[in-house]
């Protein structure tokens, strides 16, 4: 069976503290991009394989958190209930970039759990792909509930999103060929408390947002990264009414109120660069 991962994008992104853990407290927004996806074909097979095709992930096929979503499950069945995971053949083709923000690995890794459920039918509790999935990376649950959530803790507790906007925007997508590590955006990140929550400030204006809204690892990642700051810059000059970092990777965006922007101009931004325009729907 084919699936199409999506990629995701945050509106707004605070850092509130440091846990005993070691991770971060968080408070996100994630709104799905349905339509900038990988392809993910799961099928019965012999012996399990897994290939990895399309733009390189960096890592050696067998680290791959898909890989690790269908081991995780794996145990989950052998603990459970006593059940093997029968083989299967996995083969991811990425289309997204690896280390940009756009939550592509987590997306695979979801999906790979929901489709391996379907494929097997294992009838898989909702709960308990949620907890696997939990386990496998922080921002696998989002993935599994397919709709713009409210994610705070490590960003895996989850409250459906609306905002009472209804209404699809432009989107423009720009990921330069820039890797940004995880550990790297949060060394020397910020906390900040006491913020009003996302859900209030997604209620303001949109001709607001670009004031209200944050994205913290802005603070640390525009200085060492000069050409992020300039590209939102870009964006803001395109006409966007709203353009931010996603998440703790490379990935921009830009909000337009035309469904069909146009493209920045590219010229003065590197070779390589990654760009998309598509829509988003604002529920």
């Amino acid at each position: 069976m084919l699936y199409f991962p999506p990629c995701k994008i945050n509106i707004g992104l605070h850092i509130i503290g440091k846990r005993p853990d070691g991770f971060h407290d968080l408070e996100l927004s994630f709104f799905p991009l349905w339509q900038v996806c990988d392809i993910l074909e799961i099928s019965p097979a012999r012996t399990d394989s897994f290939l990895c095709s399309g733009i390189p992930t960096g890592g050696e096929d067998g680290d791959n958190i898909v890989v690790k979503a269908r081991e995780n499950l794996r145990g989950h069945l052998r603990e459970a209930c006593g059940k093997d995971l029968p083989a299967c053949r996995i083969h991811l083709h990425k289309n997204l970039p690896a280390g940009s923000g756009l939550g592509g690995g987590s997306s695979d890794a979801a999906y790979a759990l929901m489709g391996l459920d379907q494929v097997f039918r294992l009838g898989m509790q909702p709960e308990s792909l949620a907890g696997i999935a939990a386990r496998t990376g922080s921002d696998c649950a989002f993935f599994l509930q397919q709709v713009p959530c409210i994610g705070k803790g490590k960003g895996d507790c989850l409250q459906k999103l609306e905002t009472g906007l209804r209404r699809e925007f432009g989107l423009v997508l720009i990921v330069p060929p820039l890797h940004v590590s995880t550990a790297e955006a949060y060394r020397n990140c910020q906390t900040r408390s006491g913020r009003p929550g996302l859900a209030s400030l997604l209620e303001c204006s949109i001709h607001e947002w670009k004031n209200v809204l944050e994205n913290d690892f802005e603070k640390t990642l525009f200085p060492r990264y000069p050409i992020l700051s300039k590209i939102k810059e870009r964006l803001y000059e395109s006409g966007a009414f709203y353009a931010s970092l996603s998440g703790s990777g490379s990935a921009l965006y830009g909000l337009f109120e035309s469904l069909s922007p146009d493209f920045p101009d590219p010229s003065g931004l590197p070779e390589g660069i990654f760009m998309r325009r598509t829509r988003i729907s604002i529920p």
